[in-house]
């Protein structure tokens, strides 16, 4: 428990024929001294955080001081950059201005150019195919009457061919040998009537074959037939 002044002020002692009773005296002393050296010793602790308050106290008002004069700094140089910045970009937007101007110029000159040289280009293109389609009509046309020609003299052709394989000769070649064989030679006929099944059955296959492929035969100027394809 801690002495306060008061107690102090209103201790009593025991008197006695020789004085103030030494021992309670002692004790009281020590307490008071034990007392006075906490209060000191706390004095002293409160002084050195005093100072040490203080000395942190002028540190924050030069940090402030030093911080006014930076703010004051950087505002002075941020108007001097806002300004420069400002003057910059005037610049800068006017010779984007100018050199977007002569671009646009120069575009134009080079699409007026590349139109004038493409209507040209079409037109050459355009007269060329006119030309060239005109000739093709030409012998197109040519062509046409060179094949009507042909026609015509193959049809001639044709029809004297048919009408040498319709002459009575050709029944007498194309007779049947059996025609010729009497009616006594048995081993003769059993023969041709083998051979004749025979050509009956390659007859058959060939027709098959000349309907599918849609063929026609022509007779040639020596009497022969040729199979000749037509195909569409």
């Amino acid at each position: 428990m801690a002495l306060t002044p008061l107690d102090i002020q209103n201790k009593s002692f025991a008197v006695k024929m020789r004085g103030y009773e030494k021992n309670e005296v002692d004790d009281f002393l020590e307490i008071v001294v034990r007392d006075y050296e906490d209060v000191t010793q706390k004095n002293r602790e409160l002084e050195k955080a005093l100072r040490h308050a203080e000395e942190k106290l002028e540190y924050f008002n030069e940090l402030k001081d030093a911080l006014n004069q930076s703010i004051i700094v950087a505002q002075d140089t941020a108007d001097k950059v806002k300004t420069s910045a400002s003057k910059e970009s005037e610049v800068i937007v006017t010779s984007a201005q100018n050199k977007a101007d002569e671009l646009v110029t120069t575009a134009e000159k080079r699409a007026a150019a590349l139109t004038a040289a493409a209507e040209l280009k079409a037109k050459e293109i355009l007269t060329e195919a006119t030309a060239r389609a005109r000739q093709l009509a030409t012998e197109t046309n040519d062509l046409k009457s060179k094949t009507r020609v042909f026609h015509n003299n193959l049809l001639v052709m044709l029809q004297a061919q048919l009408e040498q394989v319709k002459s009575p000769e050709w029944d007498e070649i194309l007779a049947p040998f059996s025609s010729y064989v009497q009616e006594d030679h048995e081993v003769i006929r059993e023969v041709l009537s083998k051979e004749l099944d025979i050509e009956n059955t390659s007859a058959v296959n060939s027709e098959e074959e000349i309907n599918s492929d849609d063929d026609i035969s022509i007779v040639e100027a020596s009497g022969k037939v040729v199979k000749v394809s037509e195909k569409n």
